[in-house]
Protein backbone atom coordinates (compact mmCIF):
# COMPACT_ATOMS: atom_id res chain seq x y z
CA UNK A 1 0.00 0.00 0.00
CA UNK A 2 1.82 3.11 -1.08
CA UNK A 3 1.59 6.36 1.51
CA UNK A 4 1.31 9.70 0.07
CA UNK A 5 3.85 11.86 0.58
CA UNK A 6 3.47 15.42 0.24
CA UNK A 7 5.81 18.35 0.32
CA UNK A 8 5.59 22.40 0.33
CA UNK A 9 7.32 23.65 -3.04
CA UNK A 10 7.10 27.51 -3.64
CA UNK A 11 3.76 27.61 -1.60
CA UNK A 12 2.07 24.72 -3.23
CA UNK A 13 1.17 21.45 -2.10
CA UNK A 14 2.76 18.73 -4.31
CA UNK A 15 2.82 14.95 -3.87
CA UNK A 16 6.26 13.95 -4.68
CA UNK A 17 5.55 9.76 -5.50
CA UNK A 18 2.76 10.13 -8.32
CA UNK A 19 2.62 6.99 -10.16
CA UNK A 20 3.53 7.34 -13.96
CA UNK A 21 -0.57 6.76 -14.67
CA UNK A 22 -1.16 10.32 -12.48
CA UNK A 23 1.04 12.51 -14.79
CA UNK A 24 -0.49 14.96 -17.50
CA UNK A 25 -0.74 13.69 -20.59
CA UNK A 26 2.07 16.22 -21.79
CA UNK A 27 4.32 14.70 -19.06
CA UNK A 28 4.02 11.37 -20.34
CA UNK A 29 5.22 12.37 -23.59
CA UNK A 30 7.96 14.37 -22.59
CA UNK A 31 9.78 11.64 -20.78
CA UNK A 32 8.63 9.07 -23.54
CA UNK A 33 10.61 11.43 -26.06
CA UNK A 34 13.55 12.06 -23.30
CA UNK A 35 13.85 8.30 -23.05
CA UNK A 36 13.93 7.04 -27.21
CA UNK A 37 16.21 9.89 -27.54
CA UNK A 38 18.44 8.51 -25.00
CA UNK A 39 18.03 4.99 -26.17
CA UNK A 40 18.20 6.24 -29.55
CA UNK A 41 21.71 7.60 -28.71
CA UNK A 42 23.06 4.64 -27.02
CA UNK A 43 22.62 2.91 -29.90
CA UNK A 44 24.16 5.12 -32.07
CA UNK A 45 27.66 4.98 -30.02
CA UNK A 46 27.51 1.44 -29.75
CA UNK A 47 26.07 0.04 -32.87
CA UNK A 48 23.36 -2.44 -31.26
CA UNK A 49 20.49 -2.24 -28.86
CA UNK A 50 21.49 -0.95 -25.43
CA UNK A 51 22.11 -3.86 -22.71
CA UNK A 52 20.75 -3.67 -18.86
CA UNK A 53 23.72 -2.69 -18.36
CA UNK A 54 23.09 0.74 -20.01
CA UNK A 55 19.98 1.34 -18.18
CA UNK A 56 21.35 3.39 -15.54
CA UNK A 57 23.07 5.40 -18.26
CA UNK A 58 20.16 5.91 -20.02
CA UNK A 59 17.67 6.76 -17.09
CA UNK A 60 20.16 8.77 -14.99
CA UNK A 61 20.21 11.38 -17.92
CA UNK A 62 16.51 11.12 -18.15
CA UNK A 63 15.61 11.54 -14.72
CA UNK A 64 18.11 14.74 -14.55
CA UNK A 65 16.17 16.14 -17.32
CA UNK A 66 12.39 15.06 -15.49
CA UNK A 67 13.72 16.60 -12.07
CA UNK A 68 14.45 20.12 -14.02
CA UNK A 69 11.46 19.98 -15.55
CA UNK A 70 10.02 19.56 -11.93
CA UNK A 71 7.70 16.62 -12.73
CA UNK A 72 7.68 14.82 -9.51
CA UNK A 73 7.63 10.96 -10.06
CA UNK A 74 9.85 8.61 -8.26
CA UNK A 75 12.80 6.90 -9.98
CA UNK A 76 11.66 3.54 -9.99
CA UNK A 77 8.26 4.93 -11.61
CA UNK A 78 10.15 6.19 -14.30
CA UNK A 79 12.91 3.05 -14.49
CA UNK A 80 8.96 0.89 -14.73
CA UNK A 81 7.83 2.61 -17.82
CA UNK A 82 11.24 2.32 -19.70
CA UNK A 83 11.22 -1.44 -18.88
CA UNK A 84 8.09 -1.37 -20.61
CA UNK A 85 8.43 0.63 -23.90
CA UNK A 86 12.02 -0.52 -24.29
CA UNK A 87 10.95 -2.84 -27.19
CA UNK A 88 8.73 -0.49 -28.18
CA UNK A 89 11.55 2.11 -28.61
CA UNK A 90 13.82 -0.72 -30.20
CA UNK A 91 11.48 -1.32 -32.96
CA UNK A 92 11.16 2.45 -33.68
CA UNK A 93 14.41 3.24 -33.83
CA UNK A 94 15.41 0.03 -36.53
CA UNK A 95 12.16 1.42 -38.45
CA UNK A 96 13.35 4.87 -38.45
CA UNK A 97 17.27 3.76 -39.50
CA UNK A 98 16.45 1.14 -41.88
CA UNK A 99 13.68 3.75 -43.74
CA UNK A 100 16.92 6.02 -44.03
CA UNK A 101 19.41 3.40 -45.51
CA UNK A 102 16.59 2.65 -48.24
CA UNK A 103 16.41 6.26 -49.25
Amino acid sequence: MSQKNHKMINGRLLQMNKPFSQLKQKQKEKIQEWLYQEYARIYDEIGKPPSSKHKIEILSAVYDKIESAEIWIPFHEAEKYFYSRKRRFQTRYEKAHNTEKDQ
